[in-house]
């Protein structure tokens, strides 16, 4: 029996430490995945955050470093009250609970102040469930169009300037009634206008007023090339 119960027990132990081998294994290959997922994050080269339920941060990547000047350990543990000027702080929170309470992924166009400028963002973020599929965190990533939204916004003043300039272009077309004596022309409210008048008050054109040669012989006679023989 005593024989018995030593083998017996030398099994167990050997059942032990090859339980603890697979356990020492998974938690290998465990610690090497949770390595190659943060340097997946840190090298994708946007925004990318974590948050509890209480929004509280777990994680950002190193993009989310850089734009916000604050360090992956200053800031698990904290909300964004605690890190950001109120305004910002109010319109993430206000985002999280959005997301909380539709249960879908909402995306968001933000402009935010950083340390370096204002930036726009277009930003997603999505719920994620727990085992009893309630939501306990946040997650998100942010795209900067901050450079694209300048873009728009030259783009916009361009396009003003110009609808500016053509309404200020003064154009004649289409046929316009005029006196075939007289010259008047007549406007679309059938007023009748000087020639010069109508042209002016349709066109960026400004009248200077001379005689033709014709005219001159009608009118002075007496001034024409024929003065001398006349006298």
């Amino acid at each position: 029996m005593r024989q018995k119960a030593h083998q017996e027990l030398l099994q167990r132990i050997k059942e032990l430490e090859n339980e603890n081998n697979l356990l020492r294994q998974e938690r290998k290959e465990h610690g090497c995945g949770d390595k190659y997922m943060r340097e997946i994050l840190n090298n994708i080269p946007a925004p990318i955050y974590l948050k509890d339920d209480q929004g509280n941060y777990l994680m950002i990547n190193k993009k989310y470093e850089e734009l916000a000047h604050v360090s992956l350990a200053d800031i698990v543990g904290k909300n964004d009250f605690e890190i950001f000027p109120q305004p910002v702080a109010a319109l993430f929170q206000s985002q999280d609970e959005e997301v909380t309470h539709k249960g879908i992924p909402v995306e968001f166009e933000e402009t935010i102040p950083l340390a370096d400028g204002i930036h726009t963002f277009i930003t997603s973020k999505f719920p994620l469930h727990g085992e009893n599929g309630t939501i306990s965190a946040v997650g998100g990533f942010c795209t900067d169009i901050t450079e694209r939204k300048r873009a728009e916004l030259v783009n916009e003043a361009l396009i003003e300037k110009l609808q500016k300039a053509i309404d200020e272009i003064k154009t004649l077309k289409g046929i316009i009634p005029i006196c075939a004596s007289c010259k008047q022309i007549r406007d679309d409210e059938g007023f009748w206008n000087q020639l010069e008048q109508f042209i002016m008050e349709h066109s960026d054109a400004v009248f200077s007023h001379g005689i033709c040669p014709s005219c001159a012989k009608k009118l002075y006679p007496r001034l024409g090339p024929n003065k001398d023989k006349e006298e």
